[in-house]
């Protein structure tokens, strides 16, 4: 007597599901990591402008923030002059397209974002976005 096996029907493995969820979650690193970008800015006052543009290409930023009372954040973190040119110098070592992006509020006078600037240039970072309010 011989035994019998059942012959069960090989089951049909559905690829969009799968698909859908593998864009899903790619849709969602994306947006996760362009907010937490966002994040990283102090919130400052920017002043007002009628002839500025917005980037569309935020990748390789490095964000200082200069607050009203004139203090300096690295992205989230608060550095002092001479910190904040070792930090730049270092960022611009281990990425050299790094382009920084100054937000200053607007009620800093000129000499202390020139002094940031400069301290940045000599740091090995030319390529510099100045963030304003877009007006009208």
């Amino acid at each position: 007597m011989r035994i019998r096996r059942r012959q069960t029907p090989a089951e049909d493995f559905q690829m969009a599901p799968m698909i859908d969820m593998v864009f899903l979650l790619l849709v969602f690193f994306m947006c996760v990591s362009s907010l937490s970008q966002a994040e990283r800015a102090m919130p400052v006052d920017l002043p007002a402008s009628t002839e500025s543009t917005v980037p569309e290409d935020l990748a390789d930023r490095a964000t200082i923030s200069i607050t009203a009372d004139g203090s300096l954040y690295l992205g989230a973190e608060k550095a002092d002059e001479a910190a904040l040119g070792e930090r730049v110098r270092r960022a611009m070592q281990a990425n050299p397209k790094t382009r920084l992006h100054v937000r200053a509020d607007g009620t800093v006078r000129f000499d202390v974002i020139r002094r940031v600037l400069r301290t940045c240039a000599a740091a090995g970072a030319y390529d510099v976005i100045y963030s304003t309010h877009q007006e009208g």
